[in-house]
């Protein structure tokens, strides 16, 4: 097995096949007879095709001829089921591409599967009573984070170099973190959300995964689409509602144990700072205690539940056995709440919004550990602000990419970069950047 192949980035393949040194039909095939060997281990495919690559085309657009994806198991692919984790979606087939994999079919990307999650989205660890637990491949029997634990297992593992995720509370970013890769969540509506299955309406995107920077850079210049069949769909373009900071300053929570975080996440957090500076931005630092995570975080699960009923109300209704305890004690929680409760709710993600404008007068971006702490064994309880900074960016509608921190524990973490409404390129381009002056490049771990 070529692990040295396997290792590389998505832009090193494409420019292996572009030179002809490998075919995409050669790289499929390799990745596929990778997954059949660890993916037992792993748990992270729930359905595999090995895809049969067209010849190479030179065409504008085929950015991605003969690249093989992964795509997190709520998001439709035409030819797979669409189970969203769930007993109650088993051999539900995708009638249609979501709108997503339609934009990545189109410059030549393959599917070559679906991926493990969190039933229904609704959770961080990516432990799954009806398709298995999926495990971090930094260590056996650890979380790789949720929802889209199974499309940063992949990646890290380099099973494929490049997955999509969804991202509602962090669900792209936890996992990014915790497997030591890289992973955006959009500005929302910059991305369509159609054809994947609701968590919940205001704060799902779907954001790619990657083991480089300017890998996430080549997936959102396609993924990245007004789409009128999504309603929530933004036409950036035509609005143009971004202008650049005419500073360089970054904005960084003070007193990150008082938030929460764990000292060895606080300790390699202030190791990578001078990484920034050396780019030319200045620091500073910024009180995030007056934001009430408690309050966001309860208001998010709210939403994200009562959006769920609807969502799986037929399924509720008639097969009410399938939903796990654990899933039923969530989507029955809604039935106590009044509809002021919903509205207030709502509010709640109104005054992220407004937070964040304020934050924004004083820099051009938010740093921050993306979770505050490392992946952790599934015997241990899930931690209950496991998603206090990152779901910051989704109550706001806020672009953010994680980033691996650099540092000598086995067990990855992650860094997070949150910029106004609009400045995605910009997140990207900065991440490009650390990446480049760092020269970061992610080691896969022994899976023997």
């Amino acid at each position: 097995m070529d692990m040295a192949l396997l290792s590389q980035d998505v832009s090193t393949h494409i420019a292996l096949i572009k030179d002809k040194q490998i075919s995409a039909q050669e790289l499929a095939e390799l990745q596929y007879r990778y997954i059949q060997r660890v993916n037992p281990k792993i748990n992270a495919f729930l359905q595999t095709a090995l895809p049969k690559c067209a010849p190479q085309e030179k065409r504008t657009g085929s950015v991605f001829q003969g690249i093989c994806v992964g795509v997190k198991d709520n998001i439709d692919v035409k030819g797979f089921a669409t189970t969203a984790g769930m007993a109650t979606r088993i051999g539900r087939q995708a009638k249609q591409d979501a709108f997503v994999i339609n934009r990545l079919r189109q410059t030549g990307a393959q599917f070559i599967g679906k991926l493990n999650m969190h039933e229904g989205a609704l959770g961080a660890t990516n432990q799954n009573e009806h398709f298995g637990d999926c495990h971090n491949p930094h260590k056996h029997g650890y979380t790789p984070g949720g929802s889209s634990g199974g499309s940063a297992a992949a990646v890290a593992s380099g099973m494929v170099g490049l997955s999509l995720g969804t991202d509602t509370m962090g669900s792209v970013r936890i996992p990014a973190a915790y497997c030591g890769i890289f992973g955006f969540k959009p500005s929302r509506g910059a991305v369509s959300n159609h054809g994947s299955v609701t968590c919940s309406r205001v704060m799902d995107n779907i954001g790619p995964m990657a083991r480089s920077a300017k890998d996430l850079t080549l997936a959102i210049s396609v993924m990245k689409a007004f789409d009128e069949s999504c309603a929530a769909s933004i036409d950036f373009k035509a609005i143009d509602c971004f202008t650049a900071p005419d500073n360089k300053v970054l904005l960084v929570p003070e007193n990150l144990e008082g938030l929460g975080v764990s000292s060895d996440i606080a300790a390699d957090f202030s190791a990578n700072l001078s990484a920034f500076t050396d780019l030319g931005y200045t620091l500073e630092y910024f009180d995030f205690s007056d934001y009430d995570f408690a309050a966001a975080r309860r208001a998010g699960l709210l939403l994200c539940e009562a959006d769920m009923r609807v969502e799986h109300q037929e399924d509720w209704l008639n097969q009410p056995q399938k939903f796990s305890e654990y899933m039923r004690g969530m989507l029955s929680y809604i039935e106590r709440k009044t509809p002021m409760d919903m509205m207030q709710s709502e509010r709640v993600l109104d005054n992220a919004k407004i937070f964040a404008r304020q934050l924004f007068k004083q820099g051009c971006a938010i740093l921050m550990p993306t979770v505050l702490q490392r992946a952790f064994s599934f015997s241990q309880p899930v931690p209950a602000n496991q998603a206090d900074l990152t779901s910051f960016a989704n109550q706001a509608g806020l672009p953010a990419v994680s980033l691996p921190m650099l540092g000598d524990n086995i067990l990855p973490a992650g860094m997070q970069i949150v910029g106004p409404l609009g400045s995605d390129n910009q997140l990207l381009d900065l991440a490009e950047r650390w990446q480049e002056h760092t020269q970061f490049r992610y080691i896969l771990p022994s899976l023997d």
